[in-house]
């Protein structure tokens, strides 16, 4: 009886264990507000339908600024390292409510108006996958393209400036 339950265990752990190294778990973290889930899914809706989206249509918020930031915080040293990558002003930018942890496997654009950010959108890594981050672009570059499905994940990054 012992003999069976351990192997039964096992089995479980295991299945769970490689569903985990092959992506196959829930798409939505709960440390992602329905709201940030709900602009995810028009803007992935929006990129599987045009060839590029401009990420100021998408947003009804004043901002001149967007930097993608990967985990593991929004802060002031993820900032400059984005902002630094973007090839932009490495100046000191205003966090209402101070740092904001980014639980893997989550990422965000973080929208900056004036020095102070205005707004955070989060996303789990297994809808929108960024190609690479961190870095910053202003309102004007901030046109985004889809390059295809890696598993459930929809993978984008910056449409070339031209």
């Amino acid at each position: 009886m012992a003999g069976g339950l351990f192997l039964a265990s096992a089995a479980l752990m295991l299945h769970l264990g490689l569903n985990v190294l092959w992506g196959v778990v829930p798409n939505q973290s709960v440390a992602i507000s329905a709201e940030d889930r709900a602009f995810a899914r028009q803007f992935k809706a929006h990129l599987a339908a045009s060839p590029q989206v401009d990420l100021a249509g998408e947003t009804a918020f004043p901002w001149q600024v967007v930097c993608v930031i990967e985990p593991f915080e929004l802060d002031d040293a993820s900032l400059r390292e984005a902002l630094h990558a973007g090839g932009l002003p490495e100046e000191p930018v205003e966090l209402p409510g101070g740092p904001v942890a980014i639980p893997q496997p989550n990422w965000l654009f973080a929208f900056i108006d004036g020095h102070r950010v205005v707004r955070a959108i989060a996303f789990h890594h297994r809808e929108i996958e960024p190609r690479h981050g961190p870095y910053c672009v202003p309102r004007e570059r901030a046109r985004f393209a889809g390059f295809g499905h890696s598993g459930e994940a929809f993978t984008i990054d910056l449409v070339p400036w031209s």
